[in-house]
């Protein structure tokens, strides 16, 4: 007997695929792009046309890992009353986002922190190389305190603050987003940090007020308390109206745990006020 999940699988989710593919653009070039680049070896610098701009990006999968996300199924699309909102965009990798963001609104006002001094270089790259206006670039890590952080630089979209038993990290500057908040507004909040939303969404807790829409990309580490429930918490407390949709999960997490990149859970967490 076929069941209903293996049935659509077998002809529903083909069926979707092919008419996103007929009735949308962004799908479309999508599939040329996975197509030229989805058989590059890893951690291959190369440069790309994707959605009316040039990229330069050091990995073909996570390059196309994000193009899916954030030109495709627009995770990062918001509402906003005007075409200028102002952006805090913390985790800004390659700088994928802060196209999405200019592309959506081109008069935008964008500040996007990334730590990584070597994905830092392909976001400066793709935001001048692309004449975008308005974006204030900033070489640091967002935290809880001013501080030099240990980071694990990872080559592609895996940067993220060091652990305790990793091996050749490297040191960073970071910066206290509490403070930084307090001289500073924004409307929307996009965060994308591989685990440090521990530290920073509480660190903004009193400022969240400020803002009409907020992202954050959650992780959680095998054996280690999770925080989701205070993150939550902190954004409901704020005003905000919750959805939640996974990224990565175990299929039978009470019988088995499975981790990738040393997370075994990753969810992305949408807050709006609408």
């Amino acid at each position: 007997m076929i069941t209903g999940d293996l049935f659509d699988n077998l002809i529903f989710a083909p069926l979707r695929t092919l008419r996103r593919l007929v009735t949308n653009s962004d799908y479309r070039h999508l599939a040329a792009l996975e197509c030229r680049y989805g058989f590059m070896p890893r951690y291959t610098e190369f440069t790309a046309n994707a959605f009316g701009y040039e990229v330069l990006a050091p990995d073909a999968p996570s390059f196309l890992a994000s193009c899916k996300e954030i030109f495709a199924d627009r995770i990062y699309a918001f509402k906003f009353s005007d075409e200028s909102p102002r952006i805090l965009d913390l985790g800004a990798n390659i700088g994928l986002s802060v196209l999405f963001f200019k592309k959506m609104y081109p008069n935008a006002e964008i500040t996007a922190f990334e730590a990584d001094p070597k994905i830092f270089h392909y976001l400066e790259k793709n935001v001048h190389g692309n004449g975008l206006s308005e974006v204030r670039l900033v070489n640091k890590a967002a935290w809880n305190k001013d501080t030099a952080l240990r980071f694990r630089s990872e080559g592609a979209d895996g940067g993220r603050a060091a652990w305790a038993d990793d091996n050749g990290a490297i040191e960073v500057d970071a910066v206290d987003i509490g403070e930084f908040l307090d001289r500073h507004s924004f409307d929307f909040l996009k965060m994308d940090i591989e685990g440090s939303e521990e530290y920073v969404v509480p660190a903004c807790r009193r400022h969240l007020g400020q803002f009409r829409h907020v992202f954050v990309e959650y992780h959680s580490r095998p054996g280690y308390k999770q925080c989701l429930d205070q993150i939550l918490t902190i954004l409901s407390d704020a005003g905000f109206r919750i959805h939640v949709h996974t990224l990565l999960s175990s299929p039978s997490p009470l019988f088995e745990i499975k981790s990738n990149s040393g997370f075994d859970l990753q969810l992305n967490i949408f807050a709006s006020r609408n």
